[in-house]
């Protein structure tokens, strides 16, 4: 047998080709056999993020991320392997529900295997509830949820992670909801000594992520984080991300100086006025909210956040919401890194649910918009008033913000006027646009002749789409229909 080149002795050379393709999973199961150190660099890579991944597809399943149930069926037969794999673990992601499933041994429960191991090196624990939605997901189900507060019989696995894992920098837990929905649930406010026990347990926590997940038909309940949990996540040096659980003005109000040094991404539900938000965390870079109160022209303050990058707020259902466009003139000229703006979130358009007052939007607005903002890459514009804006917001945006590729807006767009306008900024003015869709008044009808011969110049001018929409009138629909013909055979292009 011929020896090995000296550069696969070298541990870098040997990481850098199995990272070229690692979703070529049997390729660095063969490499187990190949050396001690291609053994263990394709071990490294194979069980650093496990359970990570869950395509479904027969193909996945046959060269699968391994799982947390692997690891449990692993130990349960030999626990020195078990360790040796939990020591490469980087990510770990547990799936979780209340159905009973079989163990990995009888009389026991499966993930128990788990309390054996200790992660040295694990630094992000994701645990879910998607297990409800994919059968194929059945085998890595448990008998109960992963971590319930106030029930010390479901937490010893999780409070053994947290002691296990000196390097554990990000937790992402989705709360299932309370048994009894008649009572009152609020799983803080009543176990605050527990919380603050368990953030002070984490004190290199960089993420923590707390949604939580309901039936269908349920109503919602209160879950908010209280003034001593903020406090007590305030006071953590390197906590970059927060999300989960509703945020009010009320308790940020009552923070102490120097709260959350390093806050950059906040995710949450939010109840009370917008100004507090720069307030408290002045250093945002991503801002994700959900609206708990009506919104009337509130939303200008965030322009404070002079850092902000990406901003996406989704408003109350079923409430008179308003914003004006001093509001979205404050936020672009307060705002200028500004690469992702949602207003309202796309979800809410692509659902068809109301949008917010567009008080003053015009076109002019738009351009402002686009002229303070080049570096946009993703917008969502949505008014109640779906002839406030025309064809002439999207030539702004396109003469103003060439990097635009992920586009939605409200706008009463005449397509060959579109068109006209677009081929006057140069040949392929949406070089970069892959998704763009336009929600039309529903009474306006423009009416197109030759569609295919349109279809084909509008895609001359955005030539990289691979998404296009109109949601209303007969003409328009028809047209964007022959334009996601041609986008999904570009050799019939003409």
């Amino acid at each position: 047998m011929p020896e090995m080149h000296e550069l696969f002795t070298i541990p870098e050379i040997v990481a850098a080709i199995l990272l070229t393709d690692t979703f070529e999973h049997i390729m660095l199961q063969n490499c187990l056999l190949v050396s001690r150190l291609f053994s263990h660099e394709a071990t490294r890579v194979l069980w650093e993020r496990c359970g990570t991944s869950f395509y479904l597809s027969k193909g996945w399943l046959r060269n699968k991320i391994p799982t947390v149930h692997d690891l449990a069926k692993i130990t349960a037969k030999d626990t020195a392997r078990g360790q040796y794999y939990a020591n490469q673990i980087r990510q770990l992601r547990f799936v979780r529900d209340k159905e009973n499933w079989a163990g990995v041994h009888e009389g026991g429960q499966w993930c128990d295997e788990l309390l054996k191991l200790e992660f040295p090196l694990l630094e992000a624990f994701t645990s879910d509830s998607c297990a409800n939605e994919y059968p194929e997901l059945g085998p890595m189900k448990t008998k109960s949820p992963f971590y319930t507060f106030g029930s010390s019989a479901n937490n010893e696995l999780f409070y053994h992670i947290l002691k296990s894992s000196p390097k554990l920098k990000a937790l992402d837990l989705i709360m299932d909801e309370p048994v009894d929905l008649d009572e009152p649930y609020h799983p803080f406010q009543s176990l605050e000594e527990e919380a603050i026990r368990f953030i002070n347990a984490t004190p290199i926590l960089s993420s923590l992520s707390l949604p939580f997940t309901y039936r269908t038909g349920f109503e919602v309940p209160l879950n908010t984080w209280s003034p001593a949990i903020l406090s007590a996540l305030g006071s953590l040096p390197s906590l970059h991300k927060l999300g989960g659980q509703i945020l009010t003005s009320a308790s940020l109000s009552s923070l102490p100086p120097s709260s959350f040094p390093a806050l950059r991404e906040l995710d949450v539900k939010f109840s009370g006025p917008l100004s507090a938000i720069p307030l408290a965390f002045p250093n945002l870079e991503l801002l994700k909210l959900e609206l708990q109160n009506p919104s009337t022209f509130g939303i200008g303050s965030l322009g404070a956040l002079g850092k902000l990058e990406i901003l996406d707020i989704t408003f109350v259902e079923n409430e008179e919401n308003c914003f004006s466009a001093s509001d979205l003139l404050a936020i672009a000229h307060g705002c200028p890194r500004l690469h992702t703006l949602n207003i309202p979130s796309s979800v809410t358009l692509m659902m068809e649910n109301p949008c917010p007052v567009g008080d003053d939007i015009s076109d002019s607005t738009i351009e402002e918009i686009a002229s303070a903002l080049p570096n946009l890459q993703q917008l969502c514009i949505g008014v109640e008033n779906r002839d406030a804006l025309t064809h002439e917001a999207i030539v702004s945006l396109a003469k103003h913000c060439p990097g635009l590729s992920y586009f939605s807006i409200t706008a009463d767009v005449n397509m060959r006027s579109l068109i006209s306008g677009l081929k006057e900024l140069g040949e392929k003015p949406l070089s970069e646009m892959n998704f763009m869709r336009l929600y039309p008044p529903e009474e306006s009808e423009h009416v197109y002749d030759n569609l295919p011969g349109l279809a084909e110049e509008f895609l001359e001018l955005a030539p990289g789409l691979c998404e296009f929409s109109i949601s209303e009138g007969e003409s328009g629909r028809e047209l964007a229909e022959m334009v996601e013909r041609l986008i999904g055979f570009p050799g019939s292009r003409g």
